[in-house]
């Protein structure tokens, strides 16, 4: 194993800086016109790729949330009509609730999509070329859950 030395103390603060700087630039557009912040948007993706409803044991999981944050973040979304919370219907678990995006939810999700995907265009990937994009799945791969 290498040994930590001043380039990887340095490479591990980029990457850090890096991601704040380009999650607060997405964050603040999203705001703008959306009035969601970013947490909420993962939610909503999380749960628009996953046949729109998920337990919410799996999206601690799938969002690497607290449960206490993210029940906060699912009420805020519950008030504005785009998740509904309900009683998982199983026998092994009769506490399980299962979150579900509306129709409401879908649509804004949808829109703000677009709106995501075109910032990290514009702020992160126009700027790499493929062997980067290559090099950081492989780098980012051995150090997290991260997949392609």
């Amino acid at each position: 194993m290498p040994r930590l030395d001043a380039e990887r103390v340095a490479l591990w603060r980029a990457f850090q800086t890096a991601g704040e700087v380009v999650s607060r630039s997405i964050e603040a557009e999203m705001f703008d016109e959306f009035h969601l912040a970013l947490p909420q948007f993962d939610l909503l993706a999380a749960l628009a790729q996953n046949n729109d409803q998920m337990r919410v044991k799996e999206l601690c999981e799938i969002l690497s949330a607290v449960p206490s944050s993210l029940s906060r973040r699912i009420d805020s979304l519950v008030e504005r009509g785009y998740v509904t919370r309900e009683e998982a219907p199983t026998v092994e678990d009769n506490r399980a609730v299962i979150v579900r995006l509306t129709r409401m939810g879908r649509l804004v999700w949808r829109d703000s999509n677009i709106l995501y995907r075109r910032a990290i265009q514009r702020e992160f990937a126009s700027g790499l070329t493929e062997t980067e994009v290559s090099t950081m799945v492989r780098a980012l791969t051995k150090v997290s859950p991260f997949k392609k």
